[in-house]
């Protein structure tokens, strides 16, 4: 490959970059500004609930209890979730990219903005992750468990605290983990 190759790759690398970038911070504009009081109400609840996987754990639970205590019940989706979380919180560290607060000077994020890194967003690896093993273990709760979990990945940029990127790059760490487990099990 010429040099001249080479230098035309990576400037349409980084206007690639760029366009991708652009998108991102446009898509969270858009949602950002999508405000009704009611729904807001529900994209907090959504949010605590969700965090560090605590509302799928607590389904997980229930769900083993109520159904005969059968172990892949409970250790599917909490090793997925667990997994999730924790993957994506070592991520943060690679990446270190700054929420959008910091980025959008005109943002005023609904909630307490996390002190950690954006990218990705846990809230979404672990709904990611909860909402796809426990769909699997309970097929019968998936219309209620499925919307539940793109309602937690949701919260997190109509909330102001993360990019798109951070949310897909979230659910795509929680489904390739509770895809893991579910075939492993």
């Amino acid at each position: 490959m010429t040099g001249c190759t080479k230098t035309n790759q990576r400037v349409r690398l980084k206007e690639f970059v760029r366009t991708v970038r652009n998108l991102d911070r446009a898509l969270f504009r858009f949602i950002f500004r999508l405000k009704w009081g009611p729904l807001t109400v529900i994209m907090r609840w959504f949010t605590v609930a969700g965090t560090a996987g605590a509302l799928w754990g607590f389904v997980a639970a229930v769900a083993f209890l109520v159904t005969g205590f059968q172990a892949s019940n409970l250790i599917v989706p909490w090793g997925a979730v667990a997994l999730s979380w924790t993957l994506a919180e070592v991520t943060k560290h690679l990446f270190d990219r700054r929420r959008p607060l910091v980025r959008e000077i005109s943002i005023a994020p609904l909630i307490k903005t996390p002190s950690s890194s954006s990218f990705p967003s846990g809230h979404s690896a672990t709904a990611g992750a909860g909402a796809l093993s426990l769909s699997v273990l309970y097929p019968a709760l998936a219309a209620l468990i499925l919307p539940a979990g793109l309602l937690t990945m949701l919260s997190r940029i109509y909330l102001g605290v993360h990019y798109p990127s951070d949310v897909l790059a979230g659910a795509l760490i929680g489904v390739s983990m509770a895809t893991v487990f579910l075939l492993l099990w």
